[in-house]
């Protein structure tokens, strides 16, 4: 599908465009289309991909919270990071494109899927579909408001692997790539926004594996040397994620465009992302039902390098 140009994120399009989307959210929450938000396949893939080195920020960040960073604190607690979730294809067409706006459930004590936005800009050409190009700190030269989605790490401060990880996404999935997410809020739902479906709604972890599964035969040589080859909670599985992801020594030193030699090809990273979503017989995930459990696919028989576990 189409990307925003510079262009139609500032006006009106000539007509309604068909645009392709992307989002994870919990499985109970997966009927609804409004004040959510989502990405593109390298948008998304961003958002998904930080989760992996999750298991040792949040317990770096339990032992020591003054050295953990806002992004790896919020997806620590993120609903959308952990516990039973699914991924979701949608198709919608887009009439305008706006200011971006964060969409959460801001209220964890009321009902778990009472998500709604708000916009931090005031900016009259804000209305529209919320659209804002992944990005990391430092990444966009001559913008006022510099983009805070990925912190840049500052070695003096004795950053920790994990925001060389997520500065490195943004550069790859988002100044290398184009990566975009999205905002759809109810409010501007039949003005900007209209036609909204679910093409395909999968287990999240399924479709984790489709992605492991890719990076794990990409980088089978860093894999090997784990001690523990499948165990994706381990150091060693993560940081050979995310070098093979993003080349050699991702987790110690910035990787602009420009500078990713032996990063995994930008072409292999999207179709791991969409094979989750191809028919089960050609390898990718069963679909949700249209409510209750989606549950994950029966323990595949994969070789060591690429298993995930559940």
């Amino acid at each position: 599908s189409p990307t925003p140009s510079a262009m139609s994120l500032s006006g009106l399009a000539p007509n309604w465009q068909p645009y392709t989307m992307f989002d994870v959210l919990p499985e109970d929450c997966r009927a609804t289309i409004s004040n959510n938000n989502a990405g593109d396949v390298f948008g998304d893939l961003y958002f998904a991909a930080k989760d992996r080195y999750l298991p040792v920020a949040c317990l770096e960040c339990e032992r020591h919270p003054l050295r953990c960073r806002t992004p790896a604190r919020l997806d620590c607690s993120n609903p959308e990071s952990s516990g039973n979730l699914v991924v979701r294809q949608l198709e919608v067409e887009v009439l305008r494109f706006g200011k971006y706006a964060l969409c959460d459930v801001w209220d964890r004590r009321g009902l778990p899927c009472n998500y709604t936005c708000f916009r931090p800009s005031l900016d009259p050409d804000a209305h529209g579909v919320g659209a804002e190009r992944v990005c990391g700190q430092g990444l966009l030269p001559g913008r006022k408001e510099d983009c805070q989605m990925a912190p840049r790490p500052v070695p003096v401060l004795a950053d920790a692997r994990w925001d060389y990880w997520n500065w490195n996404l943004a550069a790859r999935l988002g100044d290398a790539a184009g990566g975009m997410w999205y905002s759809l809020l109810s409010k501007d739902k039949g003005r900007f926004w209209r036609e909204a479906r679910v093409v395909k709604a999968v287990n999240a972890r399924c479709h984790a594996r489709r992605v492991d599964m890719a990076v794990g035969k990409s980088g089978s040589g860093c894999f090997s040397g784990c001690p523990l080859p499948a165990n994706r909670s381990s150091e060693c599985w993560i940081g050979c994620f995310f070098d093979t992801v993003l080349g050699p020594g991702s987790g110690s030193r910035l990787k602009p465009k420009g500078a990713q030699d032996g990063a995994m090809p930008l072409a292999q990273l999207a179709r791991a992302w969409l094979a989750g979503f191809d028919d089960p017989d050609n390898g990718g995930c069963a679909a949700c039902p249209s409510d209750g459990p989606c549950a994950d696919e029966p323990r595949p028989a994969l070789a060591v390098l690429t298993s995930a576990p559940a």
